[in-house]
């Protein structure tokens, strides 16, 4: 990845597969969390390589406007405490902007979040919670409403994304009744995309489906593409009962998209 530099690439893009419908094997993966030990910093899960000074940067149009999102590998850690024990976990930040003429330097942001990963010697990559500072724009102030951490009021890390994948794996990606209970299903490993800049077509990568029983009907589907694909990462998300799609370049792709030289604006809190 080159450290310091973001990447847009303009929405215009076609996904060159069928959604994948109900599949017809389910397992619900039950994997015990992990001793602090068994937890690498060196170990990195090839459909989604959490390397400090990664960016992904991610935009979507939608009928309102754009929306951009960008995710900042940290090389800080955070230190986890459950049940007496200390994990030590990866400190992504996750910003998200929004504007109505689609111009990122006009761009209000709306969410500062700092969110825990770990990645164990199986490849499983773990989630262990966020700080989240999000802007409520009736008000003009900010609240941690979003915010939990595993160990704190019986909350749960869980799996964000497995370390085998196979085809119909269901996994819970977070826990905090009411608050966090993502789940995770493996749809399948051989999805195949389109970006329409430059004519990229990437094969062979990860799909998966993702929802949460907090929001009936809110379905999205993410898609995961390896290194030898030319990218690495999360690549799509696409909200199937919302208006989103995004798209997302990492640094082992190709290096001649433009340099928006950090054009977001800070979040701004009340007075």
């Amino acid at each position: 990845m080159i450290k310091g530099k973001q990447i847009l690439i303009a929405i215009g893009t076609a996904l060159v597969f069928a959604l994948a419908g109900a599949t017809s094997f389910a397992k619900t993966l039950d994997i015990p969390l992990p001793t602090p030990g068994d937890f690498s910093g060196s170990v990195n899960n090839s459909f989604w390589p959490l390397q400090a000074g990664s960016i992904y940067l991610y935009v979507a149009e939608t009928e309102d406007g754009c929306e951009y999102s960008k995710m900042t590998v940290t090389g800080d850690t955070y230190t986890v405490s459950m049940d007496s024990t200390d994990y030590l976990a990866r400190v992504i930040r996750d910003q998200e902007w929004f504007s109505e003429d689609c111009d990122p330097v006009n761009a209000v942001m709306l969410e500062d979040t700092l969110d825990y990963y770990a990645v164990d010697i199986n490849l499983n990559v773990w989630y262990f919670g966020e700080d989240t500072l999000a802007l409520d724009e009736d008000t003009g102030e900010c609240s941690d409403e979003g915010s939990w951490l595993a160990g704190d009021n019986e909350a749960q890390p869980g799996i964000v994304l497995p370390g085998d994948p196979r085809k119909g794996y269901r996994y819970q990606q977070e826990y905090l009744e009411d608050e966090a209970e993502d789940w995770g299903q493996v749809l399948r490993l051989n999805a195949k995309v389109a970006i329409d800049y430059q004519d990229w077509e990437l094969d062979g990568c990860l799909e998966t489906r993702e929802w949460t029983p907090l929001e009936p009907g809110s379905v999205e589907h993410k898609f995961y593409c390896q290194q030898d694909s030319g990218w690495a990462g999360l690549t799509f998300v696409e909200e199937l009962h919302g208006k989103t799609v995004y798209v997302e370049y990492s640094g082992s792709g190709p290096s001649d998209l433009p340099d928006q030289n950090e054009p977001f604006p800070a979040i701004q809190c009340g007075d």
